[in-house]
């Protein structure tokens, strides 16, 4: 029988960080100016010391799997930019997916474009729940009292999350070289896709992933729900796997972000239609999208 990595290590027992760890999250520009809340969830491939890195290598470290590769670099360059605050997540997605729903089978992540997380695949409630209480819900609480401080100052604010994607999915290649993905309010995704088709680039509307299947995202629960003005960016991860990549992809969005965050009609709550939710084809998406891939049908 093959022992896994989770039944070798002893029973996790609170605190999971320890005092001399950084906290769940990173605040970067606390008082930036601009009427903007950004959101980098995915920007570390950290894990804390008592989970003795998940039983992953090095190079499993650096996965795309473990982390948006290039994200923290374009999110805290964007932050300067547009003189907006920015939350960046410090830990892996391999310890708990901060842009999940609580209830969505890939929150604790156990195999993604072959890599496999072995500690995960026996995780008992316990477990989970010290993961949930130390950072997951450290984060979204810090977004909620961001948000809030926006509205005492009678601030409506955008809310751009910033993610990255591999080249290949299941070796399946991703033609794309940027998507937005974004559920009912069209107010800031379709000027964003504009805007780049115009400079020559190919933009995904709702690629690589379909934001109106998978619910329960950071964007979901904290700007959909509340009816706030929002886009979630996805930039394929060859373009900035290096600093200078990475300014100017960022530049690029400043560029962007600046025209739309200066139409008054942004800050306002979204009146429209609200998209219906499947929450069962939620929970299956990603499975089915990993078995086209495999086919070559994306």
């Amino acid at each position: 029988m093959t022992v896994t990595f989770s039944e070798k290590r002893p029973s996790l027992t609170p605190p999971l960080l320890a005092e001399d760890e950084p906290p769940p999250y990173s605040v970067v520009n606390p008082g930036g100016k601009a009427p903007c809340l950004l959101i980098c969830e995915h920007a570390s491939n950290a894990i804390p010391k008592k989970l003795d890195n998940l039983g992953l290598t090095e190079e499993q470290l650096r996965h795309h799997a473990i982390l948006d590769i290039g994200v923290d670099h374009v999110t805290r360059c964007l932050s300067e930019i547009l003189d907006a605050p920015a939350i960046i997540a410090n830990y892996s997605r391999a310890v708990i997916d901060i842009n999940r729903r609580l209830d969505h089978p890939t929150v604790f992540l156990t195999e993604n474009d072959g890599l496999t997380v072995t500690a995960n695949l026996n995780l008992g409630d316990a477990e989970k729940q010290i993961r949930i209480d130390e950072i997951y819900e450290p984060f979204h609480q810090k977004i909620r009292d961001m948000i809030e401080g926006f509205r005492q100052q009678d601030m409506i604010p955008a809310i751009v999350s910033i993610h990255s994607y591999s080249p290949l999915f299941y070796k399946q290649v991703r033609p794309w070289h940027m998507g937005i993905l974004w559920t009912q309010d069209p107010r800031m995704p379709v000027p964003v896709i504009e805007y780049f088709r115009e400079k020559g680039y190919t933009v995904g509307d709702n690629e690589p992933y379909d934001a109106r299947v998978l619910r329960g995202t950071t964007i979901n629960q904290h700007a959909d729900d509340n009816r706030l003005p929002n886009v979630l960016v996805e930039i394929r991860n060859d373009q900035i796997d290096s600093a200078q990549g990475g300014t100017q992809w960022a530049e690029m969005l400043g560029d962007c972000l600046k025209n739309i965050l200066q139409d008054e009609s942004i800050h306002s709550y979204y009146d429209g239609p609200e998209i219906p939710y499947d929450p069962e084809y939620a929970e299956r998406y990603f499975e089915q999208l990993k078995e086209k891939a495999k086919r070559g049908e994306l």
